[in-house]
């Protein structure tokens, strides 16, 4: 499995988290292009994001951001430039980064994906294309992060379903980078044994 399991104790600890990879990505890689499909963890990974920015400031001024979740007042209040600032629709996601924000130095390439997994098994939203080489599971590394004791099922269902079954977002079981943050509550979906184990490593 290549999925990178990580429990923390609660969805703030776990937005927390998050939002500090978000910052490190802007920060190590200052012509990074973002998708975000976060659903309903978006509000709390952007608030704990924008603190993390207000306490150490990131050069935000060639940083493409391409959101899913329609948070453009939000994305401008942490310091993204406008015109960088693009809403996610429902064609593919490669083109549009050709067309909007190819530059010689980020050369076009999805860096990272910050989402969430749909209780149908859809990455961020069920409308959005996922395809490997022109959808969102083109980017370098994938985040998801899943919250709440509501969404244990999604959790069990994205640990058990193997690659290429009806489970969408299992295969990112074949992505080479996908780190899985979760909280506690959400974490009853795993074996008990692992829960324990990735519990332990983070906590």
């Amino acid at each position: 499995m290549a999925m990178n399991f990580k429990v923390f104790d609660d969805q703030l600890t776990a937005a927390n988290y998050v939002a500090d990879l978000f910052r490190k990505q802007m920060n190590n890689n200052p012509t990074s292009i973002i998708a975000t499909a976060l659903g309903n963890e978006a509000d709390a990974v952007l608030a704990e994001l924008l603190a993390d920015v207000k306490k150490t400031p990131v050069d935000t001024s060639q940083i493409h951001i391409f959101d899913y979740d329609k948070k453009q007042a939000e994305y401008l209040n942490i310091g993204i430039v406008e015109s960088q600032y693009h809403k996610g629709g429902k064609e593919n996601i490669m083109p549009l980064i050709k067309e909007k924000a190819k530059t010689k130095q980020n050369k076009g390439k999805l860096t990272t994906l910050f989402a969430t997994v749909t209780g149908g098994g859809s990455i961020g939203y069920k409308d959005l294309d996922q395809g490997d080489e022109n959808g969102l599971r083109a980017a370098r590394e994938v985040v998801i992060l899943i919250t709440g004791h509501d969404k244990a099922d999604i959790v069990r269902n994205l640990y058990r379903t193997e690659a290429g079954g009806r489970f969408e977002a299992a295969n990112l079981k074949t992505h080479r980078m996908v780190n899985v943050v979760l909280d506690k509550d959400a974490a009853q979906g795993l074996p008990e044994d692992m829960r324990k184990y990735f519990y332990q490593m983070y906590s």
